[in-house]
This record gives C-alpha cells, structure tokens and sequence, in this order.
C-alpha cells in the first residue's frame, strides 16, 4: 500500500566523461528527458571549472532570430513532414542554399509600404464623406497665409463654442453645415466607440496668422473641439472619394500580388523553416547547459536527479553514443528529491487537485489515490438522485467530447449558462473537471435508485411491481430500498456519516504515523497515536451514550476502557507535542463531526427537489398559466439544483479531503520533476534513444 502511495522515486547521480562527447551526452539527455540537471555540489565546484562561452552559441541565436524574422512574414501553412538536421553547421547551409532572405525582405518592405499607402487611402476617403458637405475644391484651403482643419464638436456644445469665437470673428472662419447634424449610431463616421446617439458638428475651420496657436487650442481644449489637418488633395469631395475608391483598389490588388508571392514562398519553405526553428531552439537549450558544466581540460561533470529505474537505460544510451561516460550515484539522503507522480493512468485526471493543494515532497506519501478514491464517493453521496445523476453525466461526456474533438464554442448551451461556465473555467480545465466528475456520477446514480429519487420522483415502485408480477421476485412495493429522510433512514445515514469520518480521521493518523517511522520522528509518532486513541475513545464513548449504556468507570468494563482511551490518548499528545494539545483538542471532535455535512448537503438536495416536483404537481390541474408556470418552476428549479449539485459537492468533498484528512499526514511543499528535454514537433532526434517520456 506504501508503495503505491509513494511517488517515483529518486536518486541524484553524477555523469563524468570526455570532454569530445560533451555535445552527445547533452544530446541523450536532451532526447531522453529523464534527468533534472542541478548546479554542481560544493565539492564538485571545487576542483572544476566553469565553460567558456562557445563560439557558436551567439552564431546560432543570431541564426534563430533570424529564422524567426522569416516565419513572421510568411503566413503560416500546413506543415508537410518532419526535418532532419545532422548538425548546426548542415542547417546554416542549408539557410543560406535556400536563399530567401533578400525575397522575403524586398517584399516585407513592399507589403509594408502598401498597407501605409491603403491606410492613409481609407482615412482620406472616411474624412471625405465626413465632410462631403463643403462644396469646393480642396485646393483653395491650402494657403499659404492661414491654417485649415477639419472639426468636430458635439452639437450641444456648438452654440458655446460660437460663443468663444464670437469676437474673433476677423481672426478664425467657420464652414458648417448644421442641417446635416442629425443623430447617427455609434458606427457612424466622427463617433468614438461605445457613445451611442451622440450628434456632431462637422466644421471647417480656417484660422488666419494674427489668432495665436495658444489662444486655438484654448478654445478648442475648453470646448472638446477635435481638430484633423486637411490633406493635401485637389478636387471636390465627391470627386476625392470616387478618385481615392479607385487608388484604393488598385493598391489592394498589388496588396494581394505580394500576398500570393509570400504564400508560394511558405508552401515550399514553411516546413523546412519550422523544423530550423525548433532545432536551433533546441541547441541555443543545450548549449546553455554546456555553458555551465564543470569541466577540465578533457573531461566534463554534471550532476541531476533521475528516476532509479531509468539508470540502466541512460547508461546504455552512453554506452552506445559515447565512450568512458561513467554514471555515478550520490548520497543524497539528506536531500528532498523532485517529485514526480506515479499514479495508475484512470487516477491521473486527479493529480491537478493534489498540485492545487500542494505537491508532495519527493519522500512522503503521494495522496493522488486517496483522493481518487474518496472524492467521487463524496461527491455521489451528496447528490443521490438518479435524474441529477445521468444530466451531469451526459453534460460532463458532452463537455470531453466536444474539447477533445477540437470544438470550443459550446453554442448549443443556453448563452447564460455558456457565459457563466466561461467565467469561471477556461475549455480544458471544463474537461478536466466533467473527467473527475463522472465517476461520482456514477455513484449518485447507484445511490439515486436505491433512495428511489429521479428529479425527486419516486419512480421504483412501477419497476419493482412489474418485477414481482413478472419473475416473483419480493422487492418493496413502494419501491424504496432506502429512504433517506424518514427517521429511521437519517438516522443510519447520520451514522454511517459518523463512522466515515471516524475512519477516515484514523487512516489519516494511521499514514501520520508510517511518515513520522520513514522520518525517525519518535515524539511525532507518539502524538499522532494519541491523537488517534483519544478520537476513538470519543467516538466510542459517544456512540454508548446513543445506545444507554453504561460508561461509568467504576461499574462498566467498557466505561473504564473508554476513559483508558481518553487520557491515555491525552497524556502521549502531551508528551509529544505539549502543552498546545490541549488547545487543539475539540480539532479532533470537529473533524470527525464534519463528516455529516454529507448528510447534510444530500437532505437540501433532496428537499429543494422535493419543493419543486411539490409545487409542479399542485399548479399541473390548475388553469394553463398556472400549469405553465408550474412547468417553469420545474424546469427551472431543477436546473438550479443540478448547478448547484455539480459545485457545492465538489467543493465540499475537497475540502473535507484537504482539511479533515490531508492535515493528519500531509506535509507537501515538494518540488515538481522537471527533466531537461525538448518535445520535438517538426524535427528528428538525432540520436537513435528509444525512451519512454511519461
């Protein structure tokens, strides 16, 4: 059982050989991934040296930038296949062979000169409709002894800039058409976004040299006047828009040309590109580990943690690519080793709610399979209804299958409900959760039939009637195998509640216990054994009073056993922790006690549901607006219910593994297993390492 609570284990090793076959040992360890490389020990450092910068470190970075220049001007296209690239010195050759860079370059600048060119096309076109009103040439508003702009104001401010000009009348002309200030959305030319309905005054303005540029943008500033040069164009207005339309075209049609031009470069080159991408990405990687290997003048050291049962196969891999490449292993008890998960696949969907609470250190107990285990259990409990169960199980099916099958856009959910999930949860973590959830829903199915509840309906009896008629069988005929709000029912559920929580509190000092043995922490040890007699004598003592019997000491075998528990319970947490037991003792109780909120949690389910079928049925008679509200009052509660039936058990089945559990033996703080490597996608190894990357 301690094994398959415990995570890979780990051992750190030391890698010495020639310095030759540097280059290839950080190659196999780049294409295995299974060694996480750590700074050299104390007494390593002492004796080597650090690299000196490579040479063809800067040549290779400044080969990346530049192939990454390339693809940024390129669109992007299908990737036809992988590359395969035998060294640095082939790829550059390559490059160059290719000769692109010049093409590619020569159209950037084209294509970039174009789109200047259609920008200030379209913003010459938009100002000429904006004022198409002015009836004359262009031309005669460039002079050479006054300035000319084009403005807006809104109009209920127009009248007080009238006001601010009034007496510079023989300094500053206004050109306006005001029977054109009509009211236009917010997709109307002069508006800023998102100001709905506002009118504008379109002017022009001509300003002579005697009005001071201080004195304009006084007025223009107090009286949210926006000003916007004329451009230098002759012609009307309308005969601009239609000359402009045709420029505008014929630039576009150029635009395109170039576009194509890329496009053909891309198909015959965007794969080549891609994989000396990724490639050169991945040797700038090794290189920067070479960079800080210690070395000497023909040998080389580096040190890391490795999974113990990947040794053998990295030594092989030396053996094959390298010659004297010796793998020594380290002492490394003293220190906390990396974590990495070693949980069957069907319990990896729950290694994300371990990392949310706290990695585990790479010693103590991995609680994936606890949490696997109990989660769903929890969370079924709390729902138990057949109907919620089967609706949150298809929607979670739903959910995968919709992600996974590379659609995000989940349309056919009502809008609300799509927004809501949106803002909470991003696609994959929304499939993440339906895959945790699904086994629950499962239990809440079992448990559904057996309470008899189907949206809270009772529904068994036809079943289990045509059962008994059909095959004699001798089921209920109300069809309840369960029920769990009658007296009897709550009360076994109360206490099976108990007894969970009373068990589940024992493992957890049970495993508090085993990791205080593996930490030799002897007063550790005692404390949790403590705490765990003191929590059983509670329980029991608590369960006779329940049943009227006896627990007094002095007359009662089992009374004196019961106290036996208490203070003995009492006295190994003081000696192992102290006075600050004593605090934390009513903790225990609590924990254990918290374990009814499952009960709890079931029986609102159960009665909201109740509430709502209750309510159908009585208006369902009724005239039809009632009987339609009725129906919508069903629809809707239901609805309500399941969403709350998919959070609230499942933040309260977390909680009760994280607090009421995980506090008994859990420690975390652990560092993830990070090996150096790379995940190839458009390129070869080069080196033939067949390795198992999980």
């Amino acid at each position: 059982m301690s094994n398959l609570l415990k995570p890979v284990p780990m051992t750190k090793i030391a890698v010495l050989g020639l310095k030759k076959f540097q280059s290839d040992i950080i190659s196999i360890l780049d294409e295995m991934r299974v060694v996480q490389i750590e700074p050299l020990s104390q007494n390593a450092n002492s004796v080597l040296i650090t690299e000196r910068e490579i040479t063809s470190h800067s040549e290779i970075s400044d080969q990346l930038l530049r192939i990454k220049g390339l693809l940024s001007v390129i669109p992007p296209t299908t990737i036809t296949g992988k590359s395969k690239f035998h060294s640095s010195e082939e790829l550059f050759r390559k490059i160059d062979t290719a000769n692109i860079d010049h093409k590619i370059s020569l159209l950037e600048k084209q294509k970039e000169s174009l789109l200047t060119s259609i920008k200030e096309c379209e913003d010459n076109i938009r100002l000429m409709k904006e004022f198409s009103f002015f009836p004359e040439d262009l031309q005669i508003l460039h002079l050479s002894s006054a300035r000319s702009y084009f403005a807006r104001i809104d109009s209920d401010r127009y009248s007080e800039f009238q006001k601010a000009i009034e007496s510079h009348k023989n300094e500053i002309i206004v050109y306006t058409n005001q029977t054109s200030d009509e009211k236009i959305s917010s997709k109307g030319i002069g508006l800023k976004k998102g100001k709905k309905g506002i009118r504008k005054n379109h002017m022009i303005l001509v300003v002579l040299p005697s009005f001071s540029s201080n004195k304009l943008a006084t007025i223009v500033n107090s009286n949210g006047v926006t000003l916007e040069t004329i451009p230098k164009l002759e012609g009307k207005p309308s005969e601009i828009i239609k000359n402009q339309q045709k420029i505008h075209g014929d630039l576009n049609k150029k635009l395109n040309e170039i576009n194509e031009e890329l496009s053909e470069i891309s198909r015959t080159h965007y794969t080549f590109l891609k994989g000396a991408e990724e490639y050169l990405e991945i040797e700038n990687k090794k290189l920067d580990v070479i960079g800080g290997l210690g070395v000497t003048k023909d040998t080389f050291a580096l040190e890391g943690w490795i999974p113990k049962s990947r040794i053998r196969e990295l030594k092989n891999a030396f053996d094959k690519h390298s010659e004297g490449t010796v793998i020594y292993e380290l002492d490394s008890h003293k220190e906390n080793p990396p974590t990495l998960f070693a949980n069957p696949k069907r319990f990896k969907i729950f290694e994300p709610f371990i990392r949310f609470y706290s990695l585990p250190s790479g010693l103590e107990f991995d609680p994936t399979l606890l949490f696997g285990f109990f989660f769903p259990i929890f969370y079924g409990m709390m729902i138990g209804d057949v109907g919620y169960g089967l609706v949150i199980l298809f929607v979670s099916l739903w959910v995968i299958r919709r992600v996974e099958g590379g659609k995000k856009d989940f349309t056919i959910m009502p809008k609300f409900l799509r927004n809501f999930a949106k803002t909470i949860l991003k696609p994959v973590q929304m499939v993440k959760l339906a895959k945790v959830i699904i086994p629950g829903c499962i239990i809440t199915i079992i448990l559904g039939f057996c309470f008899n509840l189907y949206f809270g309906f009772h529904v068994n009896q036809y079943l289990f009637s045509f059962l008994n008629d059909t095959f004699g069988f001798n089921l209920p005929e109300d069809g309840q195998l369960f029920d769990p709000i009658g007296t009897y029912g709550l009360r076994k559920l109360l206490l099976i509640s108990g007894y969970i929580g009373l068990g589940m509190v024992s493992f957890g000092l049970i495993l508090g216990i085993l990791n205080g043995l593996r930490e030799k922490a002897k007063k550790h040890v005692i404390s949790k054994l403590g705490w765990l007699l003191f929590g059983w004598g509670i329980a029991m003592m608590g369960l006779a009073l329940i049943g009227h019997k006896d627990i007094n000491p002095t007359s009662s075998i089992e009374g004196m056993a019961y106290f036996g528990l208490l203070f003995g319970g009492i006295g190994l947490m003081f000696y192992g922790e102290g006075a600050r037991a004593m605090m934390e003792l009513p903790s225990i109780i609590s924990h254990i006690l918290s374990y009814t909120r499952i009960i709890g949690i079931l029986l609102a389910s159960i009665i909201l549901a109740d509430v709502i079928d209750h309510i159908f049925i009585r208006t369902i008679d009724n005239p039809l607006p009632q009987a339609v509200l009725g129906i919508m009052i069903l629809f809707i509660g239901h609805i309500f219910n399941i969403i709350i039936g998919v959070f609230e058990p499942g933040i309260q089945g977390a909680r009760l593994i994280y607090v009421e559990f995980f506090s008994k033996f859990y420690h975390g703080n652990g560092k993830p297993f990070l090996p150096f490597g790379s995940k190839r996608r458009f390129t070869y190894d080069t080196h033939d390492v067949k390795t198992n990357t999980s």
